[in-house]
C-alpha cells in the first residue's frame, strides 16, 4: 500500500477501498494523485509526486436487570438483604461497591460529554494523524506532544485516558528502565493493540558523503527532541554502530525542523522512527534529494538481540519516490495503550472501534490506518495486552472465521 501511495501520488484521502485488515479479490481500491515523471535519454522515470498536501491538523453480556431503575431496585433488594446487625465485613463490601460504581459512573459521564484524550504526538507526525483519523465521529481528543515517552507519563498520571507510543518506548515504562529508571515500573500499563509497525529511518541528502550508519561519526544528526522515543531510538541504532553521542554532533530538532536543516545542509543526517510512507518525508523529497542509509547487519542484530521489541525490517522498494532498492533496517511496533482510568467496558468498545474491520482510517488522513488490523493487534507486545481489549480482538476474529464460508471437504 505505500507503494500505491507514493507511485501514484496520492494522499491518504485521496484513497478509498482500504478494508483495515485486509482487502480480497475483486476490491475496489481508487487512488486520487499526481504523480511527475520525467525525460531521461529514451525514458521516462518517477520523479516526485505532486499534487497533495496534508490538510492543517485543526457492553459486556450479563444477566443484570436492564434498565437503570430495574437495576437500581434490583441493588437496593441486594443491600436490604443484608440485616444491618450482619457481618461488618459484608457492610463494608457493600459500601465500597456501590462507591465505587457512583465513582465509575461519574467518570464516565464525564468522559462521555468531554471526550477521551488520547496523547498523539508532535504537530504534522504520523501519531496525531492517526488519532485524528480515529478521532473523526467520536469523542476523541487528539493532543499535540512532544512524543511516545511525554505520552507515557501523561497516562501514568491519568492526565490522558489513551495514548500512542513506540513498543521499546512502552516496555522501558512498564519494567521501569533507561529513560524511565527514575519513575520506577508501571506495572498498571497495558496494551490496547499493537497498530503497525514504525522503522527506523536514517536519511540524508542524495548528493551528500554518509553512506553507511558508520559514517556519521563527527557529523550533525539530527536525533529528535527530548521527551520523543524516537531520540532514544535513535541513539540505540547508533550505539549498535559503535556510536555515541558523544561522537556526532547531535542536533535535538522535530523531524520538520530536522528536514529543513538537511535542506539547507545545516545537518548531515536525520534519524526518525516514523511509519511508512511518512507524510513528512515525501513532502521534503519535492524539494531535495534525500536517501536512506541501511542499518548494518551487525547492528540489526544486536538490536533485535535486545528483547525491546524491535524486529529486522526492510523499507520496500517503491515507498518512497526514486528509492529504487529495498534498505534494510528495524522496527518497533505502534501502540495504543490505557492506564487505569478507563473501564473494562469502555476499553472493550475502544478496541473493537479501533480493530473491526472496514474501518476506512486512510480515507480519515493516516495512510499507516491501512495497516491497523486485529490479525497483527498482538504482535510485538512486550507489555501486557488489556484483558478487554483481548476479548474484544477475539470477538472480532471469531466473527471474521463465521463470515468465512466453509469448504466441504473433499
Amino acid at each position: 500500500m505505500a507503494g500505491l501511495v507514493s507511485a501514484l501520488g496520492a494522499g491518504p484521502k485521496g484513497l478509498s477501498g482500504i478494508n483495515a485488515g485486509g482487502n480480497k479479490a475483486g476490491d475496489i481500491v481508487r487512488a486520487h494523485g499526481t504523480a511527475l515523471y520525467k525525460c531521461d535519454g529514451d525514458r521516462w522515470v518517477a520523479a516526485v509526486p505532486g499534487g497533495y498536501t496534508q490538510a492543517t491538523a485543526p457492553a459486556y453480556a450479563t444477566n443484570a436487570p436492564q434498565g437503570a431503575a430495574a437495576i437500581l431496585d434490583a441493588m437496593r433488594k441486594v443491600v436490604d438483604s443484608v440485616p444491618r446487625g450482619a457481618d461488618p465485613a459484608q457492610r463494608a463490601v457493600i459500601e465500597e461497591e456501590l462507591g465505587a460504581a457512583y465513582a465509575t459512573i461519574r467518570a464516565r459521564l464525564a468522559r462521555a460529554a468531554d471526550g477521551y484524550a488520547i496523547a498523539a504526538g508532535p504537530e504534522h507526525g504520523q501519531y496525531l494523524r492517526f488519532a485524528q483519523a480515529f478521532a473523526e465521529g467520536s469523542r476523541m481528543v487528539p493532543l499535540i506532544t512532544h512524543g511516545g515517552e511525554e505520552n507515557l507519563r501523561l497516562v501514568r498520571e491519568g492526565k490522558v485516558s489513551l495514548a500512542l507510543a513506540q513498543g521499546d518506548a512502552a516496555f522501558d515504562a512498564y519494567t521501569g528502565k533507561e529513560n524511565f529508571a527514575a519513575d520506577g515500573p508501571h506495572a498498571a500499563l497495558r496494551a490496547v493493540g499493537s497498530l503497525y509497525p514504525e522503522p527506523v529511518h536514517v536519511l540524508t541528502r542524495a548528493d551528500g558523503a554518509p553512506a553507511l550508519v558508520a559514517d556519521l561519526r563527527g557529523r550533525r544528526v539530527a536525533i529528535g527532541q527530548p521527551g520523543s522515543a524516537s531520540r532514544t531510538t535513535a541513539l540505540r541504532v547508533l550505539e549498535a554502530h559503535g556510536l555515541g553521542i558523544k561522537d556526532i554532533q547531535p542536533l535535538e530538532f522535530s523531524l520538520g525542523d530536522a528536514l529543513v536543516a538537511l535542506r539547507r545542509k545545516e545537518a548531515d543526517a536525520v534519524i526518525q522512527v516514523i511509519g511508512v510512507p511518512a507524510d513528512s518525508i515525501r513532502d521534503a523529497l519535492t524539494e531535495i534529494p534525500l536517501r536512506l542509509i541501511p542499518l548494518s547487519e551487525r547492528a540489526i542484530a544486536a538490536l533485535v538481540a535486545a528483547n525491546r521489541g524491535y524486529v529486522a525490517y526492510p523499507i520496500s522498494p517503491g515507498a518512497y519516490a526514486t528509492q529504487n532498492q529495498g534498505v534494510r533496517t528495524v522496527a518497533t511496533a505502534a501502540l495504543l495503550v490505557a492506564g487505569t482510568g478507563l473501564s473494562d467496558a469502555e476499553v472493550g468498545t475502544l478496541t473493537r472501534e479501533v480493530f473491526e474491520k472496514g474501518r476506512d482510517f486512510a480515507a480519515r488522513g493516516s495512510a499507516q490506518g491501512t495497516q491497523v488490523s486485529a490479525a497483527t493487534a498482538r504482535k510485538d507486545l512486550l507489555i501486557p495486552l488489556h484483558i478487554a481489549a483481548g476479548k474484544g480482538l477475539d470477538t472480532i476474529e471469531s466473527g471474521a472465521a463465521a463470515a468465512v464460508p466453509a469448504r466441504p471437504i473433499k
